[in-house]
């Protein structure tokens, strides 16, 4: 009957040390997902984002940027922007079931980054370069 219990309290502790060690280590995971960037492109598609990334396209006067979201889980922060320059657009909070579909057009030719900035979330997000004619 000893044996039993102490068989009993070891199985146990092993147990829960797996699942404290397997959150712990799903806690620590900044990104599990897919990143694709090329010119004029940005997309993020994750299961798990907790970080911010960031990439920069160049943009000329009058160029349109397709914008699209959405969010499955978490929180998600956008901005996109020059440096030292007023910001062309900015979402803060954006909330699991939040999708948003829309283009915002450039004002100013230059660099502009755009950041994406994720709270335990999961979801995609794009934006797609439309050149002017």
């Amino acid at each position: 009957m000893r044996k039993k219990i102490v068989l009993l309290t070891v199985l146990i502790v092993i147990i829960l040390a797996s699942v404290i060690l397997t959150l712990t280590m799903r806690q620590d995971t900044k990104f599990d997902g897919e990143r694709i960037s090329d010119r004029g492109h940005f997309a993020l598609r994750f299961d798990r984002m907790n970080m911010t990334d960031s990439e920069t396209i160049v943009l000329q006067e009058g160029d349109v940027l397709h914008v699209s979201w959405q969010i499955e889980k978490g929180f998600v922060d956008i901005m996109i922007g020059q440096k030292n320059e007023e910001v062309v657009y900015q979402a803060n909070d954006r909330p699991a079931g939040d999708k948003a579909d829309f283009y915002v057009e450039i004002p100013k030719t230059g660099a502009y980054t755009i950041t994406v900035s994720a709270r335990e979330a999961k979801g995609e997000i794009g934006f797609l370069k439309i050149e002017s004619e």
